[in-house]
């Protein structure tokens, strides 16, 4: 399959990609250069500046308490589980699921919330976990690890089958793993640096697609920060909302 630009380069950084069904637009983060970018049901774009060099709250673009972070650390990736166990901000205190990380990125859940998928980017590895309301996540263990010629896994969303679709950075393309571990599809993306992806639309069965231009000179690769998409012919799940 090969995905359709859908803007113009629009995002210095572009990542996490969300489906805001309430009014039809897929919004986005232009991450490094703190602003909402929102891609309308028009075919317009437009931008949300945040009192921040990274934005990290997509809901509804209200102030949120965010979680401990050490000192010369940021946020990169987040989720919420299938159970938003979080409803009352000033109890939430932060867990160590494993300390073994470096980049984390993609965080998404299977169809039934049993399982959870993890990137940690560096290390090339597709994390698997499980997951349970009482227990959280535990027992990671490496599920699939891309070759290093196709990218380092970034960003990942799963769809309505259990399907788990990998954007791979500096490899120009979205990878589909099957439920087993197996690859299933591949989505060319006219982008060498591919960040996220994410189901919308009103069936949820477009996958829209993130890219970055961090470290591109101004005139290399002219279409790197754009949005795309393709209709990968398998529906996606709904975004879990945050209720704290």
């Amino acid at each position: 399959m090969k995905a359709t630009r859908f803007t113009d380069s629009v995002t210095h950084q572009g990542e996490g990609p969300v489906w805001w069904a309430t009014t039809g637009e897929l919004r986005f983060v232009d991450m490094l250069h703190g602003a909402v970018v929102a891609f309308t049901p028009t075919g317009e774009t437009y931008r949300l500046p945040v009192d921040s060099p990274v934005a990290e709250d997509l809901s509804d673009l209200a102030p949120c308490t965010p979680p401990f972070v050490p000192a010369g650390q940021r946020l990169n990736e987040g989720g919420c589980d299938p159970d938003d166990a979080v409803t009352t901000p000033a109890v939430a205190t932060p867990t160590v699921v494993t300390p073994d990380v470096t980049i984390s990125n993609g965080l998404g859940w299977s169809p039934d919330g049993a399982r959870a998928y993890y990137i940690d980017t560096p290390t090339r590895t597709v994390s698997l976990l499980d997951y349970s309301r009482d227990a959280g996540l535990t027992d990671r263990r490496p599920w699939v690890v891309p070759p290093e010629e196709a990218g380092r896994p970034d960003g990942l969303t799963v769809d309505a089958e259990g399907g788990v679709w990998v954007a791979l950075n500096g490899g120009s393309a979205v990878h589909r793993d099957d439920d087993a571990g197996r690859l299933s599809a591949v989505v060319e993306v006219g982008a060498r640096k591919v960040t996220a992806c994410a189901f919308g639309g009103r069936d949820l069965d477009t996958l829209f697609i993130t890219t970055s231009r961090e470290d591109l000179a101004p005139d290399e690769e002219p279409a790197a920060g754009s949005l795309y998409a393709v209709a990968p012919g398998v529906r996606g799940l709904p975004p879990l909302p945050f209720r704290g």
